[in-house]
């Protein structure tokens, strides 16, 4: 057997593994997530930051279908730099013991901490609040990985000058889930 045809024999079973695993949800269940973005932001035609976040969290369902989180998030650019913490209250609307995926709705409520600098080195901070929605649909690789695509909006009080505005995010990310032992 040539190795290029070991490898694909390796690559089969791996997937058809993938293909079996099924996510489990119940009263106590745990996840655990992290993930990131990039962002750019500009006016117009001309590009004024870019940045990365990371982001991180755990939940835990109480229900079969209702879940109690929360999450912290870290967004730096060469600018600014914000740490935000959110709370989170999901639902899970499709998925379990039957299906590849899942989909969680969820509320949360925001606090964000900013630091940011101008081009005369001088520093100054900003706190902030806000509300929002998001939709995690995860991908299940096994009975407890699987991979996230998680659209957030958030109304918060972060625009300039303390001016209420809309903010949407997309972090990607990998998520675990596991039962609490007894």
């Amino acid at each position: 057997m040539r190795i290029s045809r070991f490898y694909l024999l390796v690559i089969t079973v791996f997937f058809t593994g993938v293909l079996f695993a099924q996510p489990r949800v119940q009263k106590g269940t745990r996840m655990a997530h992290t993930g990131g973005y990039a962002s750019l932001q500009g006016l117009g035609g001309s590009l004024s930051n870019a940045g990365i976040a990371v982001d991180g969290g755990t939940s835990i369902f109480f229900t079969q279908k209702l879940a109690l989180g929360c999450g912290f998030e870290y967004d730096w650019a060469p600018l600014t730099a914000s740490s935000t913490g959110k709370i989170r209250l999901q639902r899970l609307v499709y998925g379990n013991t039957d299906t590849r995926s899942s989909l969680l709705f969820d509320i949360h409520s925001e606090l964000q901490q900013s630091m940011s600098t101008t081009l005369s080195g001088s520093r100054f901070g900003s706190r902030s609040a806000g509300v929002g929605l998001g939709m995690q649909y995860t991908w299940w690789l096994s009975e407890s990985a699987g991979i996230y695509v998680w659209p957030q909006m958030s109304r918060t009080n972060g625009g300039p000058s303390g001016l209420w505005e809309w903010q949407l995010y997309l972090p990607i990310g990998v998520q675990w889930t596991w039962q609490k032992r007894k």
